[in-house]
């Protein structure tokens, strides 16, 4: 034997052997080797230094590679969920963003604020009392700046092609007398929706993860995400949609206490049920008092326009009907200039309670949009890390909360200069609580939690929040689409039928080989196993689930296969017939099939690529099982093959070659 082909026999062994130590994994979590309870538990409790032998081996690969085959939902069952990004909520996030942004350039070219400062209350309403920033909705992306006042001309001036470009995704869409309209550019929200979708993905990817789930699979296509948990049941259902769903966009938000903005709103505006109160001797700042005036409502009523009554019910809650009031007041531009209202739950004793027992009494807060002392905002990138704890007074479930070295300097800066003022915990636009700031603030913090539910519930609560905290906000919001349950009998019965179907398919295939061209049957039947090892472990490697649909493409695989092999036997025997030697043979059968074999698995490779793209959840399972097999059994027809076949040619010296 020469130098190659040991070389060559080198590699097949190298990839026989990784591709079976990556799927050590998958073996002992089907219970073929080793104890998978055992191990995860013991990883779960952080005792794997107490395993031995084979369990200790899989610990250290769960721990260090864990690479293996998950069963899909069709198989074991669990839960699909579909969801879509909300791109108009994401742009008109941008527009909001870019409208501040606008406002505080044209604030330092009005000689109202230094360059590079942020304005703090005063210097905002000045120049907002000669130029205010309004948005559009969505489709139009369009920011509108309007100018008052006696320089209105001169003020305009100052938005010129220089500042607008400073921004890199606006570009001026018009004038008028008084106004200047901007629009998002296209290129911007195609870079936005890129960019929402791929850390929408992500985040949920790390929530999934931050729950002990290792085995979901979450996909993004277009702005559709999905979500497979196999294994699933009901009891984790709901907690597993509710965390994934929620944004959890964190911000500490200073209150506008004592504003006459909800006083003066005429009582003939207000819905049925919900009603203007007042709380007195409510501190902002250092000796100094107001009576802050709020909206409350009490308990379920008539729904306000856009809004639907919980499943089952013929009303909406307290909840829905004022922020479906809110957010009217919001979109008819009633609400201050700088300023945001947003709702949170009463937390007195006596709340009332809606028809699912949970506490329905729930107010309103005027809260400023940037923090009144020109500090910059505090949010929940700024965060580090979140745990659950207890309030020493209150006993109540909270979670405490520590800052990174940016974000401890902000809060320092934020609570110092708004001392004896509340300080809302907003989260996804609800005030979870609004304490006083009874001194500076630096890297720690608490949030408590509204709700009146048994501790149990409320302790669950606080976990939830900890894991979205830490796995970090969405980009923008998502709205369910679909939501299925998987039973785990159906998949059952189909992995019990398919899997028969397939192990007979390859039987049957592997015996008709061996009996009719006898020894290079049985080296196409050898080539086949490799086949089906090497293709395992690259869905190992992966992290690949396995369908139905894949189960059929392993079958389709392995005809594949065996069709190289035979196009190869065939070329052999030709040869043979012609009065070659076997070595000859052989090596004339292999140079001249080559070709067509590459030429048919690359139309096919072709086919799976199209598949894979534009095909659903179940034909990208077929399409990625049939890619992977056939770069597998190009290895395994072409190369591995060849090796076995020069080994009985030349190291065994077999003069007389049966193919059939």
């Amino acid at each position: 034997m020469d130098r190659a082909w040991y070389l060559r026999f080198s590699a097949v062994i190298i990839a026989l052997l990784a591709s079976l130590f990556l799927l050590l994994q998958t073996v002992n979590r089907a219970g073929w080797v080793g104890d998978h309870e055992a191990v995860t538990a013991a990883l779960r409790d952080g005792t794997t230094d107490e395993l031995t032998g084979m369990n200790a081996l899989f610990a250290w690969l769960t721990e260090h590679v864990d690479r293996q085959i998950t069963p899909g939902l069709d198989i074991q069952g669990g839960l699909r969920l579909m969801y879509t990004v909300d791109m108009d909520a994401a742009i008109e996030d941008r527009q909001r963003a870019r409208a501040q942004q606008l406002l505080r350039r044209l604030g330092e070219r009005l000689d109202i604020v230094d360059e590079g400062e942020v304005p703090d209350e005063d210097e905002l309403d000045r120049i907002r009392a000669r130029v205010q920033a309004q948005i559009g909705d969505a489709d139009s992306r369009l920011i509108v700046l309007r100018f008052t006042g006696d320089s209105i001309a001169a003020d305009m001036a100052h938005v010129d092609h220089d500042m607008v470009n400073r921004f890199g995704d606006l570009v001026e869409d018009g004038r008028t007398e008084d106004s200047v309209r901007l629009r998002l550019q296209e290129e911007s929200i195609e870079e936005l929706r890129t960019v929402a979708v791929n850390q929408a993905q992500e985040t949920i990817k790390s929530r999934i993860t931050e729950l002990g789930i290792s085995e979901a699979n979450v996909r993004a296509r277009d702005i559709d995400i999905s979500v497979e948990v196999p294994g699933a049941d009901q009891a984790r259902f709901q907690q597993i949609r509710d965390i994934i769903s929620q944004t959890a966009r964190l911000e500490f938000k200073i209150c506008d206490d004592g504003n006459a903005f909800v006083n003066e709103l005429p009582a003939a505006d207000l819905p049925e049920g919900i009603q203007r109160q007042s709380s007195s001797g409510v501190s902002v700042g250092e000796g100094r008092t107001v009576t802050d005036y709020y909206l409350y409502t009490d308990g379920p009523g008539p729904c306000p326009e856009g809004e639907t009554p919980p499943d089952g019910h013929t009303q909406c809650t307290g909840r829905q009907r004022l922020l479906g009031f809110v957010r009217q007041l919001h979109r008819d531009g009633r609400v201050p200039d700088g300023r945001q209202l947003a709702i949170g739950q009463m937390s007195t004793g006596d709340a009332s309670t809606d028809a699912s027992g949970e506490a329905d009494s729930w107010r309103t807060y005027l809260l400023y949009e940037q923090p009144p002392n020109g500090s910059d905002a505090v949010g929940g990138e700024h965060l580090e890390d979140a745990s659950v704890g207890t309030d020493p007074e209150s006993q109540q479930w909270v979670v405490l909360f520590s800052m990174k070295t940016d974000g401890a300097r902000l809060m320092a800066e934020l609570t110092q200069g708004n001392l004896r003022r509340r300080m809302a915990v907003v989260l996804d636009d609800e005030v979870k609580s609004a304490p006083v700031i009874q001194s500076r603030i630096g890297s720690n913090g608490q949030i408590t939690l509204g709700g009146f539910g048994d501790p149990a519930s409320l302790q669950q609560e606080a976990r939830d929040l900890v894991v979205v905290l830490r796995a970090g906000a969405l980009p923008a919001p998502i709205i369910a689409q679909n939501e299925q349950l998987i039973g785990p009998t159906l998949g059952a019965d189909s992995v019990k039928q398919g899997a028969l179907g397939a192990v007979i398919g390859i039987g049957l295939v592997l015996l008709f080989m061996a009996v009719y061209y006898e020894i290079a049957g049985v080296v196409a039947d050898i080539m086949v196993l490799l086949n089906l090892i090497f293709m395992m472990a690259i869905m190992a490697f992966f992290n690949s689930d396995l369908t139905l649909p894949g189960i059929a493409g392993i079958a389709l695989t392995v005809g594949m296969a065996v069709d190289a092999n035979v196009l190869i036997t065939e070329r052999i025997r030709e040869e043979l017939r012609m009065g070659k030697s076997a070595r000859a043979a052989v090596d004339q059968g292999f140079g001249r099939a080559f070709w067509s074999i590459f030429d048919s698995q690359l139309t096919t490779f072709i086919a799976g690529v199209v598949l894979f793209q534009y095909g659903s959840p179940e034909i990208q399972g077929f399409a990625k099982t049939l890619m992977i097999g056939i770069v597998t059994s190009l290895f395994t027809g072409v190369f591995c093959s060849r090796v076995m076949f020069d080994w009985i040619v030349r190291g065994l010296r077999v003069s007389r070659l049966r193919v059939g």
